[in-house]
C-alpha cells in the first residue's frame, strides 16, 4: 500500500510539535514543584513558629532539629518581623537562648516575647537592657 506524500509531509512537522509540547510540559511540570516546594516550607515554618509562639519553645532549636537544610535557607530569606498592630512590625532578635521583638531603628524599644513588657532600647544598633 502506497503511503500519501501528504502524511510524508506531516510526519516531521508532527513530530516536531509533539517535541516541543513535551519541552513545555516538563518545564511547567518542574516549575509546578519548585512553586509547591516553596509553599510547603513556608507551611513548615509557619506552623513550627506557630507552636513555639504557642508553647513557649526557642524556634532556633526547633528549626535546627526538624527542618533541611534548603527550608533553614528559606527561612535566612524570609523577613522576621511579627505584626503587632496592623501597622508597627517588630523585627525578632535572640539574645542569650531568648526572644525578644523591638523596633529597628535609633532608641527602638526592645519587647519581652512572652509579656510584651518593654525590657530595652537599640542604641547604636546594639541592645541595652533596664
Amino acid at each position: 500500500m502506497k503511503t500519501s506524500e501528504y502524511l510524508k509531509e506531516m510526519y516531521p512537522k508532527i513530530n516536531s510539535l509533539l517535541g516541543e509540547i513535551d519541552n513545555e510540559v516538563k518545564e511547567s511540570i518542574k516549575k509546578i514543584k519548585k512553586d509547591t516546594s516553596a509553599t510547603l516550607t513556608d507551611e513548615k515554618i509557619n506552623f513550627l513558629r506557630i507552636i513555639c509562639e504557642g508553647e513557649g519553645l526557642i524556634f532556633n532549636e526547633l528549626k535546627n532539629k526538624y527542618l533541611n537544610e534548603k527550608e533553614k535557607k528559606c527561612i535566612k530569606e524570609q523577613v522576621n518581623t511579627i505584626d503587632v498592630s496592623n501597622e508597627n512590625l517588630l523585627d525578632i532578635i535572640e539574645i542569650n537562648d531568648k526572644i525578644y521583638f523591638y523596633e529597628n531603628k535609633e532608641n527602638g524599644i526592645i519587647y519581652d516575647k512572652n509579656t510584651n513588657n518593654p525590657v530595652g532600647i537599640i542604641t547604636n544598633g546594639e541592645p541595652i537592657f533596664d
